[in-house]
């Protein structure tokens, strides 16, 4: 399956998705030095590193920038995110640290892509394609 949508920073990657319905913020909700995230949101537990993060939206502070940027050195930043919405604040951490970015899709992604789905993001194209999907039911 083919997802058209917006790019908010260009580039291509493939990976595993990671999805939550909670909006997701790089200053607070996981640890850097782990990629862990942290108890009180609702991916607990989970570990971004490496994944596409699909989420609604961001929250937060202009330093989640700065964050994220600790994140990429500390490789446990998501390799790619895709949200519903893309508030300033995520869209400069997508811009500022070259996370291919999308956002404003023709399907909900949160609808659509479930967790453990391999997923190609081509933020280049704007298109998302879901290359295998999941038995998990999260």
């Amino acid at each position: 399956m083919n997802i058209k949508g917006h790019t908010i920073q260009d580039g291509v990657v493939e990976g595993e998705a990671l999805v939550t319905d909670m909006a997701f913020s790089f200053l607070g909700d996981f640890d850097i030095v782990t990629g862990q995230v942290d108890e009180r949101h609702a991916l607990a537990g989970r570990n971004i590193a490496g994944k596409i993060l699909v989420f609604p939206t961001g929250r937060g502070s202009t330093t989640g920038a700065l964050v994220g940027y600790y994140a990429r050195l500390f490789n446990t930043a998501p390799v790619g995110m895709i949200c519903r919405e893309a508030e300033p604040v995520i869209a400069l951490n997508a811009l500022s640290n070259g996370i291919p970015m999308m956002d404003r899709l023709e399907k909900d992604p949160l609808s659509v892509i479930r967790t453990g789905d391999l997923i190609r993001l081509d933020a280049t194209r704007g298109v998302i394609t879901i290359l295998t999907t999941s038995d998990k039911k999260e």
